[in-house]
């Protein structure tokens, strides 16, 4: 999985439609943060399968600007739903972030 300015960790495949969804995700976060500088997203993945046939997700978002760093994590079931709450909490502490400034 490719996107610009992007930087995946361990990201298991998507198939095209989950790839779809992931890719509008990306582009509603990158234009809702367009008020920064050169800003680099890093996706970082860990999967856990305890026994069941489920497995649960891990993601770390990092988003880089050339000044500072802000981070954002989320657990759940859903994969791109785990994603998709990462990013909004990565907005968030962005948006309170540069609120102060």
């Amino acid at each position: 999985m490719e996107f610009e300015n992007v930087i995946f960790a361990n990201f298991p495949a998507l198939d095209e439609i989950d790839q779809g969804v992931a890719q509008k995700n990306f582009e509603a976060f990158f234009s809702k943060v367009s008020f920064l500088e050169r800003p680099t997203l890093h996706v970082s993945y860990k999967g856990y399968a305890r026994g069941g046939l489920r497995k649960q997700h891990e993601i770390h978002t990092k988003l880089t600007t050339s000044r500072d760093a802000v981070f954002a994590s989320e657990v759940g079931w859903q994969l791109l739903e785990v994603l998709q709450n990462s990013l909004k909490k990565l907005e968030k502490e962005v948006q309170k972030k540069h609120s102060k400034n």
